[in-house]
């Protein structure tokens, strides 16, 4: 048995994966095995990884895209590390992070899960600043992440037996906010905390899951998450838990009623996700769309403004 399983499921990521699998064999402590798999990718990214040697390196390739959740999950089953960490295939990792993440959890029995600060990054690798600055008082963790996705994402390092205590890893039923999910399971049940230092590089890619703009439902799926957290706390269970399909649609046709009332409500919440992102010309790009699907509806106006006027003086 290693100390660390790093998993990464990878789809059509030719362009970044080879500097993303480089961060990670770069790693200062290298008592670690990295299991791949090429999730039935269009380009080359399977003969990218293929074309690696060492012997940390375990490759799972899938010959159909399962997706995300059915991808980690066979990654996690196959793995045999005491702690647990899954890497995006495009994000960097700096050279300390494993070593900073260890030593915690091996210093302090009394934590389950640890993630730590991250820094976006343009396509390109330009640094774009802090984007989540950790809390590491879990009391405040939890309370924040009743209203938001604060600790929710690649920073997380958890415990086996954690994640062979609460069953799947990322839930199928999740297209997005699949880390927002695990997150909230395991802070139920377990004690976490965050190191307050930036440790990996998460890239700004257009097409990657959490930033496609293919329909408000993607919105909609961080109230499900957060409506059976409250499911769970309640009852012990919640409806994913207890495949009841009708209450989720119920649920889902809830949460679609302001989007379905106002076709541009997506436009202007997009719009402030890719302004947080860093990715202004997206932002305006959408703001623009939603003023010529309303134009009479003032809020797409000042939105497309605040976007522009942030643009242009930067501040």
């Amino acid at each position: 048995m290693c100390k660390l399983s790093v998993l990464m499921s990878a789809y059509n990521a030719e362009r970044f994966i080879k500097e993303s699998i480089d961060s990670i064999l770069a790693q200062k402590f290298t008592d670690f095995e990295l299991l791949i798999a090429d999730d039935g990718s269009t380009d080359s990214t399977k003969y990218i990884i293929d074309s690696y040697s060492d012997k940390r390196i375990k490759t799972f390739h899938n010959e159909h895209n399962y997706h995300k959740p059915v991808t980690v999950q066979k990654l996690f089953e196959k793995s045999i590390g005491e702690i647990i960490t899954i890497h995006d295939a495009d994000d960097i990792s700096t050279p300390n992070r494993f070593a900073k993440m260890i030593s915690l959890l091996n210093s302090r029995p009394d934590i389950y899960m640890s993630g730590h600060s991250m820094e976006r990054m343009s396509e390109s690798g330009r640094p774009l600043g802090v984007f989540r600055n950790k809390e590491t008082d879990f009391t405040l963790i939890k309370e924040n992440m009743r209203y938001a996705n604060t600790d929710g994402d690649a920073s997380m390092f958890i415990r086996r037996d954690v994640l062979d205590s609460i069953g799947q890893v990322f839930r199928p039923y999740f297209k997005n906010n699949m880390d927002y999910d695990l997150a909230l399971r395991i802070i139920e049940r377990y004690k976490t905390t965050n190191v307050p230092e930036v440790l990996y590089y998460y890239r700004n890619v257009s097409s990657s899951i959490s930033k496609g703009d293919n329909s408000y439902k993607k919105l909609i799926t961080q109230k499900v998450t957060q409506f059976l957290a409250k499911e769970r706390a309640q009852f012990g269970h919640d409806s994913l838990q207890q495949y009841d399909l009708r209450k989720i649609r119920q649920m889902e046709d809830e949460f679609s009623k302001p989007y379905l009332a106002d076709i541009t409500l997506y436009h202007r919440e997009r719009a402030e996700f890719f302004m947080h992102c860093k990715m202004n010309f997206r932002a305006i790009k959408l703001m623009l769309i939603a003023v010529i699907l309303n134009p009479f509806r003032g809020v797409n106006w000042r939105t497309l403004q605040y976007c522009i006027r942030k643009t242009i003086f930067k501040f």
